[in-house]
């Protein structure tokens, strides 16, 4: 039987790539223990109190209004800071049919702040079931007003709103969709509410429309009338408008017609009664 000898040389070579490879395994086992341990020591500090939420700043907003947006937003004092859908957060805000954008972000260590863009109530126009409803300058509903005195509200409806609404311009325009939709037919209204300055505000009852026709028209305090036309050359009527107002005798006027704003005529009872 003959023996194989192997050259002392390949043994030892041998040798050295078995070392060789196991110590480059223990390497890699090494840092895979590493890279494990780490993370747990993360998630184990992420979850202790030392980086949880200890405070909700809200900013932009009403202080009023404060609950609702951290409702919507799904956050609470207490959670992880690294674990916060802060995305979510801001959609569902933003969501909000009085709400034009919104933004949520971590101010660490333990601060979540949230501002807020609200829509601004521009005028107020009627809906179904005898309330209100608040459009802001674009058409957006934001909010329900106040239902009359002696109904219940049971829809959402604000009792505190009727302040607000008596220092906004009413349209006569009905509304019949929901918060959050956009009432297309009050565009003509809203331009002239967006044109009036604070002088010809506050003799402004109500906006009309002849939906027919597209005319525009204010129902002014005392009981005239401004008849404006079209929802065109609306800058010039609203000057004429103003005008009249400031250079006429006002008493026994029933309508101020500025549909041709280089020539306003005025209409008054005949005989005058005081």
């Amino acid at each position: 039987m003959s023996t194989v000898t192997v050259d002392p040389r390949m043994k030892a070579r041998r040798v050295a790539v078995l070392r060789a490879e196991g110590r480059r395994r223990l390497r890699i086992l090494l840092v895979a223990m590493g890279v494990i341990l780490t993370a747990a020591a993360a998630w184990g500090v992420s979850l202790t109190p030392l980086l949880d939420v200890d405070r909700m700043a809200v900013s932009g907003i009403d202080p009023a209004n404060r609950a609702e947006i951290l409702e919507s937003s799904q956050l609470l004092v207490g959670m992880p800071m690294a674990f916060l859908d802060v995305e979510n957060a801001q959609s569902s805000i933003a969501a909000l049919p009085w709400v034009r954008s919104a933004r949520v972000w971590r101010d660490w260590p333990a601060t979540v702040r949230i501002a807020v863009d609200p829509r601004v109530p521009a005028a107020v126009v009627p809906a179904s079931g005898g309330r209100t409803a608040l459009i802001d300058a674009y058409g957006y509903a934001i909010g329900w007003g106040a239902r009359p005195t002696g109904l219940a509200q049971t829809d959402g409806s604000d009792p505190i709103a009727g302040s607000l609404e008596a220092a906004l311009p009413h349209v006569s325009v009905p509304f019949s969709g929901q918060l959050g939709d956009i009432h297309t037919s009050a565009d003509g209204p809203l331009a002239v509410i967006a044109a009036m300055p604070d002088d010809l505000r506050a003799w402004v009852r109500t906006v009309t429309l002849e939906q027919g026709q597209n005319r525009i028209g204010l129902e002014l305090v005392g009981g005239a009338t401004a008849v404006l036309g079209d929802p065109v050359l609306i800058d010039d009527k609203i000057s004429a408008l103003r005008a009249v107002l400031a250079t006429a005798d006002l008493e026994c006027i029933t309508t101020i017609d500025v549909t041709m704003p280089d020539i306003a005529t005025v209409t008054r009872h005949h005989p005058c009664r005081p």
